[in-house]
């Protein structure tokens, strides 16, 4: 069989061998067995390491899906994302813990795409957690205040659920903050995202 995936996890197993979770295109996420992987000679080594996206073949026998053949279609800047090492645990969590097994979606493909091309900025992490949310039915309409269902003057942002409120019902909630031109790169934003996702994350 034949995918494009994203490699999101990767674990050692024996000597020389690996167990890969990857996210494909076609297929969502599943575990892959990558025998070799680890010796310096093997043709996969390079192509399958966390967040490089590859055109794989593999073999489905009994048991754990074997990679056999790897292209290798992007890598990213591993100098860049020294430096942006929260992010992408903000992404990878989410990825390996609410991404069920042989689910697709390949919108949320694409999209991760995207943000493996942009090195893990903090406005393309934070656009594709909220897409994400959604996509997996855990966030509700982020176009409508969360009180009146208002779709106009939304300038405000409740902490505690992580839902927009018109300019009118803000003041009936607690802790909220005023949205910028651009929250998503905003650190409220981040940290008001950290905590739902830790919330939705828990309640699985």
């Amino acid at each position: 069989m034949r995918d494009v995936v994203t490699v999101i996890k990767s674990v050692n197993y024996s000597e020389a061998d690996k167990v890969l979770t990857v996210f494909g295109k076609r297929l969502g996420k599943f575990a892959l067995f990558a025998r070799s992987i680890r010796k310096i000679n093997s043709k996969n080594r390079g192509n399958m390491q966390t967040l490089c996206t590859s055109d794989i073949s593999f073999y489905e026998g009994k048991g754990m899906p074997l990679l056999t053949e790897s292209q290798l279609l992007f890598s990213p800047n591993t100098d860049v994302l020294k430096g942006r090492v929260e992010n992408l645990k903000r992404v990878l969590s989410m990825l390996n813990r609410i991404l069920a097994e042989y689910d697709p979606n390949e919108r949320v493909f694409d999209i991760l795409q995207g943000v493996l091309k942009k090195d893990f900025d903090t406005e393309s992490v934070n656009r594709f957690r909220v897409i994400f949310l959604k996509e997996m039915g855990f966030l509700q309409d982020f176009s409508k205040c969360d009180i009146c269902n208002s779709e106009k003057d939304l300038k405000y942002i409740d902490i505690s659920n992580f839902a927009l409120l018109c300019k009118n019902c803000y003041i009936n909630v607690g802790k909220c903050y005023e949205l910028g031109e651009n929250p998503y790169t905003e650190e409220f934003f981040t940290q008001a995202l950290d905590t739902y996702v830790k919330k939705v994350i828990e309640e699985i």
